[in-house]
């Protein structure tokens, strides 16, 4: 993987644990798959959501619970069951194909295709260093949801309450040789964003932390436990 500098193609400000341990594994070793096949420009918008939620460079750690609801006769309401999700989606934003994926979605909400090639050319040149990467920094982006309005809420303080003195010794990137290599900076998004950045050096003692031979890296993170979701190590 090539690991430039976060930037932040749709200009947003925010650029970028307690519990159980999070452990997601990102192969680097893609196989015969579609983004090998075909150039980004080509890429479906199915294609650009496959890169950017379940492929290589980006997983989802899903913790599930199904609530069983009592009848309560004086709303006349049912009981019945719901299921109670909380999901983390984790991607490696310095990888190539994540970027390019991003690039892609903004061609496709701005009709790109249909574009003549000067506007095309235009288009290419803003988006040309953020493609092009380099930076001295491995940035991975975590975004969470919640199906409770209540487990949300508790997500969203814990997250916003985390600071890099509390996660430098509980976070680390685990390249398949070497040891681990703890986080360097910590970022979370303010207000109602459910979203927060780890970083790590991408050099340690003059030294890439990944190789390009390398098959796999992976991020270790602990998370907390809400309503008894998640129960033990989980590997993606």
């Amino acid at each position: 993987m090539k690991l430039p500098a976060c930037q932040n193609l749709l200009k947003r400000s925010f650029c970028l644990f307690w519990g159980i341990l999070f452990l997601v594994s990102i192969c680097a070793l893609a196989g015969n798959e579609f983004w090998e096949k075909k150039d980004y420009k080509q890429w479906a918008q199915k294609e650009v959501q496959k890169i950017l939620e379940d492929s290589p460079w980006a997983k989802q750690l899903k913790l599930e619970k199904v609530a069983v609801m009592e009848s309560n006769a004086s709303v006349n309401a049912q009981g019945g069951e719901m299921q109670r999700k909380i999901t983390y989606q984790v991607q490696f934003r310095t990888a190539k194909p994540i970027r390019q994926a991003m690039v892609r979605q903004t061609q496709l909400a701005q009709k790109y295709d249909s574009l003549s090639a000067e506007q095309k050319q235009e288009f290419d040149k803003k988006t040309e260093a953020f493609l092009s990467g380099g930076g001295d920094a491995v940035v991975v982006m975590v975004t969470y949801t919640a199906t409770s309005q209540t487990q949300d809420l508790e997500l969203a303080r814990h997250w916003q309450s985390r600071t890099l003195d509390l996660l430098k010794n509980s976070v680390y990137l685990i390249p398949p040789k070497g040891d681990r290599v703890p986080i360097a900076q910590f970022a979370v998004a303010p207000g109602a964003e459910r979203a927060f950045q780890f970083v790590f050096p991408r050099q340690v003692n003059g030294k890439p932390i990944i190789s390009p031979e390398d098959k796999s890296v992976k991020l270790e993170f602990p998370y907390p436990v809400i309503d008894g979701m998640g129960d033990g190590r989980a590997f993606l």
